[in-house]
């Protein structure tokens, strides 16, 4: 019992908003939707824009540093080159010298030469001369160089390799990639971050055997060449071809395998050199940090308009539904019957006093119609009452055809016995069923009692047959569609002597097609032309009238799908069609 009073308390609480109420939120809802789009769309426009701008400025940066960063690797290049031309290099690697002390003072000589091409490059952080079996190393930076020997691991012998197939090309790696300890004599050159080109320059076949140049940039530097292009806390890199970061603006990111994130802008800058390509990789929190400001102000702006549309639809909703409700009230009261409504007053609202004015006098006429119905009910009953007493005529007809059948049997006169006979069962469907639409089987029994009718008047000179498709005999049909068309075959047919036939063939699929062929009657094409431009057209002549009534009754049943028309042949006769 308690949880029943709450049910129906729950009931009554529960709220039910009007017509007013949710036009007002369908009115609010909508205004906001549209600031919402407005401001989403403008938002995204702007995240779109600068995400743009970001690619452009950085692009654009990376293709003016392009040739200057490619320069510095061309003139440390240019330096191998050189060197490698020096016999010192090739007494060097082949190790030709006969004492110690004249291999020391050609060791002071490459070291001076090391040094005068560093100073003439300050790029260069400092230059090596290696052998591949680490038995001699010679390096020297910033005027301090460092002799003896070197052990060459795994990984170093791997890039010694990668550097012999690429001979005579200068290979470029990151001085980070190779583990070089302090206590080595190579690792003079190799103590900070250094961009490292290596190049072959003996004739040995063997990796062992053979000597290496090796030229050491300044990292530092390398960043600084494109480190233009960072802005925002952005970072950018110079990565191989393998993926590899092997110069950034931010040393952490130093010997990192280059992978996008999510939370960055990466825009790529592919040089022309080397299958490198300089990155640049913003942060989307620190450009987006403007978008953010505009965003606040936005909700800040998209409030204050929320709360102006509000005040604006309460004020519209208080004048404006006034009307409305009264059309409605107005509305209900007709819906019960009660017609009696008063003239509105107007309320200041043209639209809404013009639609309140014109249903108050629909509803005046409607109430003059009602009138008018109500006394045309009253004369239609008497009417029927009228036609009550003159039910008896088509009885009297069948008696008195019937009462004269009579007579002409007792006079043995069959054959006008007969005919009466035929002819009351041709008449009677006609009297007795008013409808518009009867059975095909009725449709085809009705002709056969009219073809026996014209067979007694014209003789048995005309052959009947029908073909039907089975099954449709209960669909309805029109009404004496058929029978102007048979009274044409019998009335405009041949004086021929020969036996003529009419065909009547009946199908439907989708809808009726019907085919009355005349064997014994042929018309000129001018002639048929002539005939289905009056039935088209409406006009009948004394020969078409009957064609024309029956396309009118089947527009008037049918529409458009019910049609009629004439085809002639000598060979086929007069063939008449009708669809429905």
């Amino acid at each position: 019992m308690e949880a029943g009073k709450q049910m129906k308390l729950l009931n009554r609480v529960k709220w039910r908003p009007n017509w007013k109420t949710k036009w007002f939120l369908s009115i609010l809802c909508g205004v906001l939707l549209v600031i919402l789009i407005l401001f989403g769309t403008s938002y995204m426009y702007l995240i779109q824009k600068l995400t743009a701008a970001n690619e452009k400025t950085s692009l654009m940066s990376f293709q003016e540093t392009e040739n200057g960063l490619k320069g510095m690797m061309k003139n440390a290049e240019y330096y191998l080159s050189q060197f490698a031309n020096n016999e010192l290099a090739w007494e060097y690697s082949a190790n030709t010298y006969k004492t110690t002390v004249e291999k020391s003072v050609a060791v002071q000589e490459i070291v001076q030469k090391f040094d005068q091409m560093m100073y003439a490059d300050t790029n260069i952080y400092g230059f090596a001369i290696l052998s591949g079996d680490g038995r001699s190393v010679v390096s020297t930076t910033e005027k301090k160089s460092r002799t003896g020997i070197m052990e060459i691991d795994e990984k170093t012998r791997t890039v010694l390799e990668e550097c012999k197939e690429s001979y005579p090309f200068v290979k470029w790696i990151s001085g980070e990639s190779l583990d070089v300890g302090k206590t080595e004599a190579f690792y003079c050159i190799v103590n900070r971050p250094v961009l490292l080109g290596i190049v072959a320059f003996g004739e040995a076949e063997e990796t062992e055997e053979d000597s290496y140049l090796c030229v050491a940039l300044d990292e530092r530097k390398v960043s600084q060449s494109y480190g233009m292009v960072s802005y925002n806390g952005s970072r950018a890199a110079l990565v191989d071809e393998n993926g590899r970061i092997i110069s950034s603006t931010d040393p952490d990111y130093l010997e990192t395998v280059y992978r996008p994130r999510e939370e960055e802008q990466n825009i790529e800058y592919d040089l022309s050199y080397h299958n490198w390509k300089l990155v640049n990789m913003i942060p989307k929190d620190e450009y987006l940090r403007e978008a953010r400001g505009i965003k606040k102000t936005g909700f800040l702006l998209g409030g204050m308009a929320s709360l102006a549309v509000l005040f604006f639809c309460l004020i519209w909703n208080r004048k404006y539904t006034k009307p409305i409700q009264i059309l409605m009230d107005q509305m209900e009261m007709v819906g019960k019957e009660q017609l009696d409504i008063e003239n509105p007053e107007k309320v200041g609202w043209p639209e809404l006093d013009h639609l309140n004015e014109e249903f108050y006098h629909t509803v005046q006429k409607l109430k003059s119609y009602i009138s008018r119905l109500q006394t045309a009910e009253q004369e239609k009953a008497r009417e029927e009452l009228l036609a009550l007493q003159y039910q008896i005529n088509p009885h009297f007809l069948y008696n008195s055809l019937n009462s004269i059948r009579w007579m002409a049997m007792m006079t043995n006169n069959t054959k006008v016995a007969d005919s009466l006979v035929i002819l009351c069962k041709v008449i009677m469907p006609i009297l007795r069923n008013p409808s518009f639409t009867w059975k095909l089987s009725d449709e085809l029994d009705f002709l056969e009692n009219y073809i026996k009718m014209m067979r007694i008047r014209y003789g048995n000179e005309m052959e009947y047959h029908l073909q039907c498709d089975d099954g449709i005999q209960d669909e309805d049909f029109p009404r004496f569609i058929i029978q102007p068309v048979m009274e044409n075959c019998f009335v405009h047919g041949s004086s021929s002597a020969e036996a003529r036939h009419i065909y009547l063939r009946i199908r439907k699929t989708e809808r009726f097609a019907i085919e009355v062929q005349n064997t014994g009657s042929f018309l000129e094409a001018e002639k048929v032309a002539e005939v289905n431009r009056k039935i088209a057209e409406g006009t009948p002549d004394n020969e078409s009238i009957g064609l024309c009534n029956i396309r009118k009754r089947l527009n008037l049943l049918y529409g458009e799908k019910g049609d009629i028309w004439l085809e002639s042949s000598p060979e086929r006769g007069v063939l008449v069609y009708i669809c429905f």
